[in-house]
Order: structure tokens, then C-alpha cells, then sequence
């Protein structure tokens, strides 16, 4: 018998959304600030050389690799070398890749977590399992476990390991040996343009995770791994498997916008503009639903609180008024339920932001009202 696969609710949302939704369910970056003039001159230079269509080396081409090798060196704290870094077709396949190579059996995910890495490890059959509290991977790690954690800005909660825990995840993989997945899909987002050193520079078995996506554009689907040498080459015939390599247009695309163009300055832009209109919706929550319990994240795309009532009913019935967020249940390996919801502030309008969460606001302060009336009127013939 074959086995049914679920397709991702946060895809699924997107599919039902139209021109007229406003959503705050993806991950999108703001498109306005996909630096195009940038892309459309890189993408010239690139046109010119015959060699952007055609086959390239499986790890990647050696120019973007040394580039992002240099990135970890100087700004991560985190000393580097090209032939320790592999490009993948987005940070997603990595979570593939490296399951089919390396894992048995489990892996280990904070809970709540990235929706797209659980689709990824139970759709190669591995068992997910869940932890709140660090010390409980004294029992639960295995020298064949996985272990996938994102530690800065974390998806869905926002939330970002301090040193302590970074050090505590460090005490306890030298002890079980186990394998470590590292996501950093937002580590270059601090809105302060604070950035942590991975917990992987601290622990050789283990895969640190980048993409260009949430920093330049997603569409160009340019992500990579950095692990060690002899890791990366075990995993190479996996990655030839499945798509031989990353495109290399697009490779060299990244490549030259980031030969002619300061990363960092481009990244002052996007955490200016993340910031504002966190603190917006910030505002907007307080104002118009001060019944949603969040705390401010520092960085990242999300805002991440708790309702009053059940996130995934709201969450569907917002969804038939054309207004998209995602409740928690999903991010939770076991579905559990929860009142929890995340928010994305980065890819809609301040107008939208708060038009959205008035109307949100407003569904829920009918509900309860249609609820007391309900409840008025069956007393009301015993009064």
C-alpha cells in the first residue's frame, strides 16, 4: 500500500489565497525590496558567458562557494574554506539530503518548529519527535538521532538561543555524538544587525544551513550547506540524485550581484524596514486585540503569541474573509492543539497589517458576543 503524503498547510494557504487576501501565513520576504536594478545588471554581466547554461559541478560553482565561505570567516566567527560549503537547490533540500545520507531512523525538533523541515523528515519516514527543555536530549539523543534546531529567530516563535543554551546543546552533542542540523534561514536578520555564532562552529558533526532566499529572493532558489569536507562528500551522491546541481544561472546570478554589490548595506534595508513594520503590527495588536499575548522578537519575520480561543478554527474562518495567518497546530510535530498562532509582518503593507488584524479583532469580539447573546437567551425563560 502507498503511503499517503500531506502536502504543507502553510502551501496550501497559499494556494487559496487571491489579490484580494491579506495574508500573513508565508514566510515571504517584501518584494520591494528585492534589490532588481542590482539583480537585472548581474543578471546581464552573467548572459554573456555561455557558461550560465550550462552543466555545472554538483557542489556548486567554486566562485560562490568561496564567497559564502568567506561570509562564515569573517562575520560568523565560524573559519571556513570553499570545499566546506555545498550549494543546494534552497535551504530545503538540504533537510533531504542530508536525512537520506545520514539519519536511521529519528530526529529531534524543537517544539514548536519549522513546518517545512517536519514535511521534509516525515516524508523520508523518520520518526519526529519533540522536546521543550534541552536536558531532556540527555535521554532522548541517540549517537544515530538527528538533532534539528533553528537558533536564531526561530520559526514559528521567533525565539533566539542565548549563549547558556548554545553551550548546553554543545555539553550535550559532545556527549551523545550525534548528528546536528543547524537552520540559519534568519541569522542575518537582527534588526540591530547582531550577528550570534552558530552552535556548528562549536561541533564538527553537524550541517549549518544558509539561503539566499529571505535576503535577496526567494525565487532564484539558491541555499547551501556548511558542514565538514568529508561530511559534504557522502552527501554529494544524494544531492546528484536528485537534481545533479543547483541551476547554475541562478548560482551565478548570487554570485555576481554579490561580486558588485555590498551584502551588508543591502541587509541595513531589510532589517530597517522588518523592524518598522514589526513594531507596527506591535502596535496594532496592542490596539485593536489586546487579548493576543505576544512579546516582541528582535529579528526575523515573524510575530508569534497566544489567543483566547482555538487558533486553528479562527485561522479557518479568517481565511473564507480573505485574511491568512497560520495557528501553531501545524508547527507541532504531533498536531497538538494549541491557541498559538504565528504572524508574518514583512510581506504586507502597513495598511494591510492593520486592516487585517481590525477585521480579526473584530470576528472574534462577535463570535463572543453571538456566544453571550446564545447563552441570554436559552435563561431567558427562566428569568
Amino acid at each position: 500500500m502507498s503511503k499517503k503524503i500531506e502536502r504543507s498547510y502553510i502551501r496550501e494557504i497559499l494556494d487559496a489565497t487571491n489579490k484580494e487576501t491579506i495574508s500573513f501565513a508565508g514566510g515571504l520576504p517584501d518584494e520591494n525590496l528585492f534589490p532588481m536594478d542590482s539583480l537585472k545588471k548581474a543578471s546581464s554581466k552573467v548572459l554573456e558567458d555561455t557558461l550560465c547554461m550550462q552543466y555545472s559541478k554538483s557542489q556548486g560553482i567554486d566562485e560562490l562557494r568561496e564567497k559564502i565561505a568567506n561570509l562564515y570567516t569573517k562575520n560568523l566567527d565560524f573559519p571556513t574554506t570553499k570545499d566546506e560549503i555545498m550549494i543546494t537547490t534552497g535551504s530545503q533540500q538540504a533537510f533531504d539530503i542530508i536525512s537520506k545520507t545520514f539519519l536511521e531512523d529519528e530526529v529531534l525538533v524543537q517544539t514548536p518548529t519549522y513546518i517545512g523541515a517536519l514535511s521534509a523528515f516525515k516524508v523520508l519516514g523518520l520518526k519526529v519527535k519533540g522536546f521543550n527543555y534541552i536536558g531532556s536530549l540527555n535521554y532522548e539523543l541517540k549517537s544515530s538521532s538527528g538533532l534539528y534546531i533553528m537558533s536564531d529567530f526561530a520559526n514559528p516563535n521567533a525565539k533566539t538561543l542565548d549563549n547558556n543554551h548554545r553551550d548546553e546543546f554543545v555539553h550535550i552533542l559532545n556527549k551523545k555524538n550525534s548528528f546536528l542540523i543547524e537552520d540559519g534561514a534568519y541569522s542575518l536578520l537582527d534588526f540591530e544587525g547582531k550577528i550570534n555564532k552558530p552552535i556548528c562552529a562549536r561541533y564538527k558533526k553537524s550541517f549549518h544551513l544558509g539561503s539566499f532566499s529571505k535576503i535577496i529572493a526567494p525565487g532564484l532558489r539558491v541555499g547551501w550547506i556548511r558542514a565538514d569536507k568529508n561530511l559534504l562528500e557522502r552527501i554529494l551522491v544524494s544531492k546528484e540524485a536528485l537534481d545533479l546541481h543547483t541551476p547554475t544561472l541562478n548560482q551565478m546570478i548570487i554570485n555576481q550581484f554579490l561580486e558588485d554589490n555590498d551584502l551588508f548595506n543591502h541587509l541595513k534595508k531589510i532589517r530597517s524596514n522588518y523592524k518598522d513594520k514589526m513594531e507596527f503590527m506591535s502596535v496594532c495588536f496592542e490596539k485593536y486585540m489586546p487579548s493576543f499575548q505576544f512579546s516582541k522578537p528582535e529579528g526575523g519575520m515573524f510575530i508569534y503569541g497566544s489567543f483566547e480561543e482555538d487558533s486553528f478554527l479562527l485561522a479557518k474562518e479568517m481565511l473564507k474573509k480573505n485574511i491568512a495567518f497560520v495557528p501553531a497546530e501545524v508547527f507541532f510535530h504531533d498536531n497538538k492543539k494549541s491557541k498559538e498562532a504565528r504572524f508574518n509582518f514583512t510581506n504586507s503593507s502597513k495598511e494591510d497589517i492593520e486592516k487585517g488584524i481590525k477585521e480579526i479583532s473584530k470576528t472574534i469580539i462577535d463570535k463572543s458576543e453571538s456566544i453571550w447573546f446564545k447563552m441570554f437567551k436559552e435563561r431567558l425563560p427562566f428569568l
